[in-house]
């Protein structure tokens, strides 16, 4: 059984920004699953307003709670959850993200980021979900967040910040990084013309930098290049609603050897690219044959 892997980095730190790296291997034992359900445009109705974190580094927090006022998550008709569904609330979030995180500083009066893993587990603490699931594919991404919204955190260049009415992101990691962000993902917009693919379509969602930035508030990024960044050692959660049972861990991996790890090896970067036809269905199959090997 290989050991348990724990991996930590510290991102520069933005006023707008204030994700940094966590990641854990015992996340593969809760993956997504791979779902044969057709890919269709979806939008899950939010019963919070699109928030601002200001200045604070409370990404997290502000990305949690636009999820946990979400459906299937919460109804007009139910009680507000521990964190509010304001920017008050998305600071709780944040302030007990930091103290439970396992990075230096705590916020107040530190400001120091934190991370989605921590917040998804603050959620399960708080009550407001029973567990949560990592997504370690685009094409089961896809599909689970067809059923629920989600959460994500991934690098942020400093082309990302310049996005017009639209709130569509340009990533250009030659334009330098500037931190990571978390984000509330919650919505998948068709492709703009029939034969494109999948990977032309688009994923959005809440931002936390108020109504003005963005479509009303709203970000947008194509598929191809969420999954990018989700590769740049970026995380995407889905959690489960507090109706439904917990996660459970999935069967081990399948025991690999190097032939498998030297075929991964060759193939990984390849199945990242843009693929449309025949080479998107092999991409996606490669993919899902390494993460069942324990490879991604």
């Amino acid at each position: 059984m290989p050991a348990r892997e724990i991996f930590r980095e510290r991102l520069p730190m933005h006023p707008l920004l204030g994700r940094h790296v966590l990641l854990d291997s015992e996340s593969k034992k809760y993956a997504v699953q791979p779902q044969a359900t057709p890919i269709k445009p979806v939008r899950h109705d939010a019963h919070i307003p699109i928030l601002n974190q200001g200045n604070l580094g409370a990404c997290t927090g502000n990305a949690s709670a636009s999820c946990a006022y979400h459906e299937p998550f919460y109804a007009p008709s139910a009680p507000i959850w521990k964190y509010g569904p304001d920017e008050a609330g998305a600071v709780d979030w944040y302030r007990d993200n930091t103290a439970n995180d396992g990075f230096p500083g705590t916020y107040t009066p530190d400001d120091t980021g934190s991370d989605g893993l921590t917040s998804s587990k603050m959620a399960v603490a708080a009550g407001i979900t029973s567990g949560f699931q990592a997504a370690l594919d685009l094409d089961s991404s896809l599909r689970v967040l067809m059923d629920r919204p989600g959460i994500t955190g991934i690098p942020w260049y400093n082309s990302m910040f310049n996005v017009g009415s639209n709130g569509l992101i340009t990533v250009d990691a030659q334009s330098g990084l500037a931190g990571g962000h978390e984000l509330c993902v919650d919505e998948i917009v068709a492709a703009d013309a029939p034969g494109n693919g999948t990977w032309k379509m688009l994923v959005g969602g809440p931002n936390s930098w108020g109504n003005a930035w963005g479509a009303l508030g709203r970000w947008y990024l194509t598929v191809n290049d969420w999954w990018a960044l989700r590769y740049q050692q970026g995380d995407v959660y889905f959690w489960t609603a507090k109706s439904q049972p917990a996660p459970t861990p999935t069967p081990s991996p399948v025991v690999t050897d190097s032939r498998d790890m030297d075929l991964w090896a060759i193939a990984e970067d390849w199945t990242t690219e843009s693929h449309v036809g025949q080479n998107h269905k092999v991409a996606v199959a490669v993919k899902s044959w390494a993460r069942l090997k324990g490879l991604s």
